[in-house]
């Protein structure tokens, strides 16, 4: 049964690399515009994950939770659970610098994103707790920046992803809501109402730096799927000219 599964993951490969597989054909080491497309292909063909291989669906992609401290001076804290994240698939590599003599990377994407979850908003300094549904929609640009080195394994040469960078920034202001139960209740709180003089003057920006928080879980998958997609495949499927 093993060696059967294994024949499967095999065939499956052959169908989603081309000569070895892929969804895109490989590129030339200096040819960025194939690269972009490359990678834009990657996203949205692979959304839904690839299970056989360990390749996370992105779109819709959940973040079971997330803890995040908006304003310290506020005392001012999120609790995320079960964030449905919406837009990675069609993100759009917006720069890509790739440097094929040193082999270190830079790619930058955009994405419209739509979020929704659970959150408890506390307010530590007061004890109280507000609990509801938190969404937004947004554009964010995705920062990733690292380094690459050949591995050779049997036969072929295999791309290492060394430790990334990831940083983020929301263009534009974000739109957020929250469910009414929960808006109806901050606002008729004694203690809410008198934080919210502090927060109007940086709402912006908290609001900004929260979905940052937000959007860089999202992305430590997709960032997660390229490293998986390049250890499974050889160098070959993705470079024409640089793998040996």
């Amino acid at each position: 049964m093993a060696v059967f599964r294994s024949l499967l993951v095999l065939a499956f490969a052959g169908c989603v690399l081309c000569k070895f597989g892929a969804p895109f054909e490989p590129c030339d080491k200096d040819d960025v515009k194939c690269l972009i497309t490359a990678i834009e292909s990657f996203f949205v063909k692979s959304s839904n994950g690839i299970p056989d291989i360990d390749i996370k669906a992105i779109d819709p992609l959940i973040i079971p939770e997330l803890k995040y401290e908006v304003d310290p001076d506020m005392g001012l804290l999120f609790e995320f659970k079960n964030i449905n994240v919406t837009g990675l698939k069609n993100q759009q590599v917006s720069d890509f610098q790739w440097a094929s003599a040193t082999k270190s990377t830079v790619l930058k994407t955009k994405a419209v994103l739509n979020i929704v979850g659970d959150v408890k908003i506390s307010l530590t300094k007061n004890n109280k707790v507000f609990n509801g549904v938190y969404s937004a929609s947004y554009t964010a640009l995705g920062n990733l920046q690292y380094g690459v080195s050949l591995v050779r394994k049997g036969d072929f040469a295999y791309i290492d992803i060394e430790p990334e960078v990831n940083s983020c920034e929301i263009i534009e202001e974000p739109v957020i809501s929250l469910d009414s139960g929960l808006q109806n209740v901050i606002d008729n709180d004694a203690d809410a109402r008198a934080l919210k003089p502090s927060f109007e003057t940086k709402k912006v920006t908290l609001r900004k730096n929260t979905l940052c928080r937000v959007t860089e879980a999202a992305y430590a998958t997709v960032i997660q799927n390229i490293k998986t997609i390049t250890k499974v495949y050889p160098c070959l499927a993705f470079f024409n000219n640089m793998c040996y």
